[in-house]
């Protein structure tokens, strides 16, 4: 048997699929939007007016520090992909 049998095989980067600004439905559901610390970097945490918070991590050229707040209507969705894995997102603002 050969190493590389047994090891997994990385394929490519991951690449720009779409940016998409938020639409106005999505900014309505959110009471506001935070950067935070996360266990890979930055997020931006969703503080939803329903209840409860979601997170999607922040796009590593984006200028946000932590606790600074984002504003939707300037932000955009990014979404990456790679072969073999699902879509990842980042928010870019």
């Amino acid at each position: 048997m050969n190493i590389f049998s047994a090891l997994r095989v990385y394929v490519g980067k991951w690449q720009v699929k779409e940016t998409k600004k938020f639409s106005q439905e999505e900014i309505d559901l959110v009471d506001r939007a935070e950067v935070v610390d996360s266990q890979y970097g930055q997020s931006v945490c969703f503080f939803m007016k329903t209840g409860g918070m979601t997170y999607i991590p922040l796009d590593q050229n984006s200028s946000k520090s932590t606790g600074d707040t984002v504003d939707l209507s300037q932000a955009s969705l990014v979404t990456l992909s790679k072969q073999g894995e699902a879509d990842i997102y980042r928010v870019s603002c």
